[in-house]
C-alpha cells in the first residue's frame, strides 16, 4: 500500500528523520514505536505531505507521491488522526462525521445554498461510521462534550469518513481508560478490514496484540 525510501526530513541542519524505508502492506495494521524524540511524528507529517521530505521518495499504491501536496494526499487516500485532538467541539459527533465523509467532495462548498441535510450520501457515511465507532447513543451530542476516550474514537471515524486507502494514528490511546482503551484496539484492528493502518504507540501491550508488524 505504501513504500518509502531514503525519506529524510531536514530543519536546516538537524536531521529529524534519515534514510527510512517502509514496507507497508494492505489491509495491514503496521506500528511505529520509539521514544519520545525519535521522529515519529516527523514521520507522518512528511507521508501526509504536511512537511517536504528533504530526500528520497515515498509512494502511495505504486504512485510517487514525494511532491503532491497535503490536499491531494488525501484525495488519493491518506487520512490521519492526530496526538492532540483536533475536532469541530461546537458541532455535533454526527456533524463532525457528516464534514469529514464530505470532504472528499471539496466542490460542494462551493454551493452554499445548499442544506447540509440534502448531502445524503455523506449523511448515510456518518451513519455508518457512527455505528461502527459504537456511539450511535451520543451521535446528537457535541464533541466538545464528549469523554476524551469518545472524543479520541470520533477522530478516528473522522478518517474513517473520508474512505481512504491508509489510515495514519498518531499515539490514538493517549490519555484513555483502560475501558476506553479496550473499544479503540478493537476499533484499530477491525480498521485492518477495510483500511491499510500504520501507527504510533508507546503502550508495548497493543502494540504486540494488534500489529501485523512492528
Amino acid at each position: 500500500a505504501l513504500q518509502t525510501r531514503g525519506l529524510g526530513v531536514k530543519y536546516g541542519t538537524f536531521h529529524a528523520l534519515a534514510e527510512v524505508d517502509l514496507d507497508i502492506r494492505r489491509n495491514s495494521v503496521h506500528s511505529i514505536i520509539g521514544p519520545n524524540g525519535a521522529g515519529k511524528t516527523t514521520l507522518f507529517h512528511a507521508l501526509t505531505g504536511r512537511v517536504p521530505a528533504s530526500s528520497g521518495r515515498v509512494v502511495l499504491e505504486g504512485r510517487d507521491i514525494t511532491q503532491a501536496s497535503d490536499d491531494d494526499r488525501v484525495r488519493l487516500g491518506i487520512a490521519r488522526s492526530f496526538q492532540v485532538t483536533s475536532l469541530f467541539a461546537n458541532l455535533t459527533l454526527r456533524e463532525n462525521l457528516r464534514l469529514a465523509a464530505q470532504g472528499r467532495t471539496p466542490w460542494q462548498a462551493l454551493a452554499p445554498w445548499r442544506r447540509a441535510v440534502s448531502n445524503r450520501a455523506a449523511l448515510e457515511v456518518a451513519d455508518e461510521v457512527t455505528e461502527r465507532l459504537e456511539l450511535a447513543p451520543v451521535s446528537g451530542r457535541l464533541a466538545g462534550e464528549l469523554s476524551h476516550g469518545q472524543q479520541r474514537r470520533l477522530e478516528v471515524g473522522m478518517a474513517m469518513a473520508a474512505r481512504p486507502r491508509l489510515i495514519l494514528l498518531d499515539e490514538p490511546t493517549s490519555g484513555m481508560g483502560v475501558d476506553d482503551i479496550d473499544a479503540m484496539k478493537s476499533l484499530i484492528r477491525d480498521l485492518a478490514r477495510d483500511h491499510t493502518v500504520l501507527f504510533i504507540e508507546h503502550n508495548m501491550g497493543i502494540v504486540m496484540n494488534i500489529s501485523d508488524t512492528i
